[in-house]
């Protein structure tokens, strides 16, 4: 009964509200921009509070517990209906793509133990398509732009606030935020945090702004710092180092080696205060026990890539590593080894490489189709990053590409591409990319045809 109900409140927020949401601000370009900053905020809310599960099972370990419906959603639809571009055609360039890896990781339904759970994300991941579109079709000039920034800003802003009330009040030790993990709460703030410390750097951002970019920046260190991931701690400082080296030689200002002290300075008093908990944590037992389980769960994640091709069901890992498949016993025997008992109704977790977890539930189709996506539009942003270079695009879409590339290769030993907040942030992002892509191939094409009347050059 208690699902019907639900069900009758997703038909409601999606075929009622988000309409009507999309009708009223559909001529009010302020209100577009409040709806979208909603959406970039959402983002870091705790996710009991924007979304709820029909079919329900908390006990799951997999990504996906249920048919998840969300005011992510709602806001997508809204202003997908509202900010309807000029430029380009309605289906975004890219979104082809997403659903091609989509449809492909559908595939494995075929092998699944378990369909429902492949039917629980594939809803998901269909509508998270929703938002790649709002965010493709909002995007229309630089105070867009600046706002998409503004928002991340404000948004990190908010969530240090939260995340130091949890340290120092609640006394915990990792800090998971609003998130249902640190790491997927440290991943979200760097993918947000980098690109704000180049646009804090850029001569082309008002003081006012690049003030708020920095206090956004220094927000995210907050977060990473509080949260103890200890490999997002290193790509962010990474992430830094090379924003702030391709910052200087992309043109040394006053201002940018001003800025860059500020931020050094602050960091160094941060891991003044911090250094001991920082290096205690490095320093744990349980990382040696954490990396042989790392590599236990790859392990298995290849018998089942063996075993089916095509992948052994799309969100089924967290399934068929438990008895009765045997894909877990090197995991029992390990444990075993290592002096402990085996307690049979303790579900084995999923593997921490998104990228094995996709081979392993997904198959080679779900696997190429992704990285393919990857690809594709990691090339756009490089591309049109060297197009714009020395402008606010130039600014967003470089820094943005490192910032992503350190989030792909985090993937190897992270999966937090998993969690809804951080696929939808992703998607955002992506969606700016490909509309600004757009843009430089319709800028190209005009100038071509301007080249190709008699008399002009």
């Amino acid at each position: 009964m208690l699902d019907i109900i639900k069900g009758l409140v997703a038909l409601i927020m999606y075929l009622v509200i988000a309409p009507a949401l999309g009708v009223w601000i559909k001529k009010s370009r302020e209100r577009q921009r409040w709806v979208f900053v909603l959406l970039v905020f959402a983002t870091s809310w705790h996710i009991n509070k924007i979304t709820f599960m029909i079919h329900s099972i908390d006990w799951y370990r997999g990504a996906t517990k249920g048919f998840e419906f969300s005011l992510l959603d709602v806001f997508s639809i809204a202003l997908l209906i509202a900010c309807r571009n000029p430029i380009g055609r309605w289906f975004a360039p890219g979104a082809g793509l997403y659903l091609l890896y989509v449809a492909a990781s559908w595939v494995s339904i075929f092998a699944a133990p378990e369909p429902l759970y492949v039917c629980m994300a594939g809803v998901r991941f269909v509508k998270a398509v929703l938002v790649y579109l709002a965010a493709y079709h909002f995007l229309r000039e630089e105070k867009d732009l600046e706002l998409l920034l503004r928002a991340m800003a404000w948004t990190l802003i908010i969530q240090s606030l939260a995340v130091l009330k949890m340290k120092y009040v609640n006394h915990i030790y990792q800090v998971m935020g609003w998130f249902e993990h640190q790491n997927a709460l440290a991943m979200w703030a760097y993918t947000c945090g980098l690109p704000l410390l180049a646009a804090g750097m850029s001569p082309a951002t008002p003081p006012k702004l690049a003030r708020l970019y920095g206090f956004g920046y220094v927000a995210t260190g907050i977060i990473v710092q509080s949260s103890l991931s200890r490999a997002a701690l290193v790509f962010f400082a990474i992430g830094s180092a090379v924003i702030m080296l391709v910052s200087l030689c992309e043109k040394f200002t006053t201002r940018k080696v001003t800025f860059i002290s500020s931020v050094a300075l602050i960091g160094v008093i941060g891991l003044a205060f911090t250094w001991n908990t920082i290096s205690a944590r490095f320093g744990e037992d349980r990382n040696k026990e954490s990396s042989e389980l790392r590599v236990l769960l790859i392990k298995a994640s290849k018998l089942m890539l063996n075993d089916s091709p095509i992948g052994l069901g799309w969100n089924n890992y967290a399934l068929v590593i438990n008895k009765p498949w045997h894909y877990g016993d090197c995991i029992d025997e390990w444990t075993v080894d290592r002096g402990y008992t085996v307690d049979p109704e303790e579900a084995k977790p999923q593997p921490e490489s998104h990228y094995w977890l996709i081979l392993a539930e997904n198959g080679y189709p779900g696997f190429f189709s992704y990285m393919l996506l990857l690809a594709v539009t990691s090339w756009w942003c490089l591309r049109s990053a060297i197009a714009t270079w020395g402008t606010v695009w130039g600014t967003f879409l470089y820094s943005l590409f490192i910032a992503l590339s350190i989030e792909y290769y985090h993937s190897t030993i992270e999966r937090v591409l998993t969690q809804t907040k951080n696929l939808y942030m992703w998607l955002i992002l992506l969606a700016f990319i490909a509309r600004i892509e757009v843009w430089r191939k319709h800028a190209r094409k005009e100038q071509r045809n301007a080249q190709a009347v008699p008399g002009m050059t």
